[in-house]
Parts: structure tokens; sequence; C-alpha cells
């Protein structure tokens, strides 16, 4: 029985998982704890904190789409996205610990300054590693199911590293007065998990290899301007990337102020367990929910299983909203994590499937412009996220010095439950909307032809790399 050129083997996929594993240890806790280190250890004031997000998106309107030129165009014997997946790993962990490493009793502007320096320097190693892995998945086949399986071995692992970086802070740190007492276990928690993430990236930096046939030609350069065009100028790509925006801020807008939620709205001290069940109930349900999603992109197609899958994350935030008990909070959360880790396996590859439509149109994969392009217009979501928090925090008079056993006024309750449930419901519901719009399905003629056309341009591609690659042989004989 012939086997399948676009099959990924399972070895791939697991060294495709571990590295998923290593990324999202350092990400999942800088989602999720750098908002209430810098608000309730380091005590920056809440506008300074959310200018430092805005002015921040100045530079990463710049890094993100030219980092993904730079990898598209980089020809190395090991590939174009290793090479810097290898470098960038252990220098992304480098920066995330700086990030943290802020000087203490000092003015606020000197924490303003700190955060915004270092959270530049972190997240041009993270966007260049990023979107260098993420590029990864589409590259190694065009199978729909493959890309599916693949986003499923990186959820498992991506999903188990989030979980460990959100519970550990959880499981050590006290909720007493003074909170920044807190500063010296956070930095230890910091450190570990920076080195663990970098070893793991090395799984997939040193494990995978790249198909040579998809290196790009001199003649096949588009150049910086050219690319950048071409790509925003593709209307499925900017229909993708508005809905991928509305997904990207419910994820960090939830895990950065969840602590918040734990703590300050349902009264739970971090050092009982009970602070750790929403979280167990989200992973428990997300391991029921990422195959039901591998099942409904068969049946449905990877759009319309998105959809469904949507409308059950919606119910779950709203649950999330009026919920006043940690025995409520965690069923909401189980639903919201059966619903959302279904559909966040199948989210790329639907740029994937844009992706392979492009390269019929340009000749060139171009994952690394597409994936900065992406990165250019959902990370602003960070910034986003973060403005409205502090907004909230400072308008719902969220109170930054309390006292031994006193509570937050309801007013900064009421804004913590709303930035949690409310408001990422309602960027859901934007994002449904924009998805309703995109045209490719999976289940289309066109779509099949697409796909076939896309396999045979990569038969031509191969063979013309064995061609080159036999030329090199043949001079270096006659030498």
């Amino acid at each position: 029985m012939e086997i399948k050129k676009d099959i990924i083997p399972l070895k791939t996929k697991t060294y495709y998982g571990l590295g998923s594993f290593g990324l999202q240890l350092t990400t999942g806790l800088f989602a999720a704890w750098t908002l209430i280190f810098y608000i309730k250890i380091v005590k920056i004031d809440p506008l300074l904190w959310a200018l430092a997000w805005i002015i921040y998106l100045v530079w990463n309107a710049v890094n993100d789409p030219l980092f993904g030129f730079f990898s598209d165009n980089t020809r190395t014997k090991y590939g174009r996205r290793i090479p810097f997946i290898m470098v960038g790993g252990p220098l992304m962990s480098v920066s995330f610990v700086l990030l943290y490493l802020t000087p203490t009793d000092s003015e606020q502007w000197v924490y303003f300054i700190w955060l915004l320096v270092t959270l530049i320097i972190y997240d041009s190693f993270f966007t260049i590693v990023g979107l260098c892995f993420n590029s990864l998945m589409s590259e190694l086949s065009i199978e729909p199911d493959e890309r599916a399986k693949m986003n499923l071995f990186a959820s498992i692992g991506g999903g188990l590293g989030i979980s460990i970086s959100y519970a550990l802070p959880i499981l050590f740190i006290q909720n007493v007065q003074p909170y920044s007492q807190n500063r010296p276990i956070f930095l230890t928690i910091v450190i570990v998990v920076a080195i663990l993430g970098s070893i793991f990236l090395l799984f997939t930096a040193f494990g995978i290899k790249e198909r040579p046939e998809l290196l790009p030609d001199e003649q096949e350069n588009l150049g910086l301007l050219a690319s950048t065009k071409t790509t925003l100028k593709n209307k499925n790509f900017l229909i993708f990337v508005a809905f991928n925006f509305m997904m990207t801020y419910v994820v960090l807008a939830v895990m950065s102020n969840l602590p918040f939620y734990i703590q300050d709205v349902l009264k739970v001290s971090s050092d009982s367990l009970l602070a750790t069940l929403p979280l167990l109930m989200y992973l428990g349900f997300s391991l029921i929910g990422l195959p039901l999603g591998i099942i409904m992109n068969k049946k449905f197609g990877n759009k319309y299983a998105i959809l469904y899958l949507s409308s059950v994350v919606i119910i779950g935030f709203i649950m999330v909203t009026f919920a006043n008990n940690i025995i409520l909070a965690s069923i909401s959360f189980a639903i919201i994590g059966f619903g959302f880790s279904g559909q966040t396996v199948l989210v790329f590859t639907l740029l994937a499937d844009i992706i392979d439509e492009d390269e019929l149109e340009t000749g060139v994969r171009r994952e690394g412009m597409y994936f900065g392009t992406n990165a250019l217009i959902t990370k602003p979501a960070q910034s986003v996220s973060a403005a409205v928090s502090g907004l909230i925090f400072y308008f719902f008079a969220y109170d930054q010095d309390l006292g031994p056993g006193e509570s937050q006024p309801a007013s900064a309750i009421f804004g913590i439950k709303i930035l949690v449930g409310l408001i990422p419901a309602i960027f859901i519901i934007i994002g449904m909307i924009f998805l309703w719009l995109y045209p490719l399905n999976p289940k289309s003629e066109e779509y099949k032809e697409m796909k076939q056309a896309c396999s045979d341009l990569h038969d031509e591609k191969l063979r013309r790399c064995r061609e080159r690659l036999a030329c090199l042989e043949d001079e270096n004989r006659n030498k």
C-alpha cells in the first residue's frame, strides 16, 4: 500500500507537541500572571500599565511581518524555520526572565520604562520563534486531517504547558498583604519555567526536518513590499485575522484576569487547592473537546466546526459572569474548556488553507509572512486586553492596597466579572460574524481541486529540487 507523501509521522507530531509544551510554559505564565505581577507585586499605576502596552503596539506593528519575511527567505541546510527556533528559543527564555526582574522600591516611571523595554525585547524573540513554530504545521502537510492531528499534539502539549505555568504560582503564592512578599517565589517560578521551556523547544528544533523542496529559489523572492501588499490584499486572510483577533483577545483576557477572579471575586485563597478547581475542570473537559474538534472537522469542515463549538463557549462565559461561588465557576469553565479546546485544534488550519491558495497564485510558500502578518493584527489583542483591564481596574476602583481581611469594593468585583465573562462572550460573537464570511469550504469541489493543484505543484518543486541537488553533486565530483 502506497503511503501518501503528506502523512506526518507520529515521531514528528510528538516532537511538535513537546515543543508546544515548552513554548506555552513561558507564554502561558506571561499571559496569566504578568498583569497580576505588575499590578499587585510591583504596584505599577494601572494607567502606566495600559500606556506601556499601547506604545508597544508601534514595535509590534513592525516586527511581525518583517520577521516573517526574513524566515520565508532564509536558506540554510537546516531549513528556513528550524534555525530561528534553535537560536531564538534560549534567547526568548532569557528575555522572559528579564521582564520580571524589575527594580524594587523605585519611581513609577522606572517601572514603566522597565516594562516597556523588556516587553519589546521578549516579544521580538517570541515573535520569531512563534511564527516559525506555527509555520511548520502548514509546511509539513497540505492534508486537512494531518494538519488537525498535528495541532492536536500541539494543543495537548500547549494546554499542559499553560496549565502548569498557571497552576504553579497558585500553589506557592500566598494571597496575603503585603502581596509584594511573593516576589522571591514568583521569580523562582519564572526562572524554572524559562529553563524548562527552552529545553523542550529543542525537541522541535533538533527533531523535525523541513521539506527541502519548499525552500525558495532566488527568482521566487517577491520582495518585502510586494509580499506585504499581496498578503494584505488577500480577502480570505483579512476575514481570518479579524476572527482570530477576537479569539486571541478572549484567551489573553481570561488568562490574565482569572487570578483576580479566583482571589477577589470567589475569595478563594491561593494556598487552597480549590483555587485550581476551575483550571482542572477546564483542562479535564478540554481533553474531551480536543478529539471532538477532529471529529467535527471531518463531519462539517473546519469553518462550521468552529462556529458550532464557539456557541458552546459563549454559554460558558455568560455563566461565568453570574457565578458567585467556586462550584458554579468551575462548571462554567468546564463548558468553556469543552468547546474552546476543540476549536483551538482547527483555527490555524483555516490559515494553512489560505497559504495553500496563495501558493498557487504566487508560486511561493509564505507561511512566515502570513503568520507574521497574522501576529501583526492579532497580537495587539494583548495590548487591547491589557489596556481594557487597566482601564476597568481604574474606573471600577480596584484597590491595590487592601489591608488584611479587607475585600474589594462591589464595583471592582463587578468589573473583574465582566472582564472574565461578559466581554469575552461579546468578542466571540463578533468573531463568529467574521468567520461566517470565510469562503473556503473543505466540503466543496473547488476546495478539493485547490488541494490537488497544490499537491501537483509540490511534486513539481520536489522534481526541481532533486535536479538542483544532482547538479551540485556533479559539480562537486568534477572539482
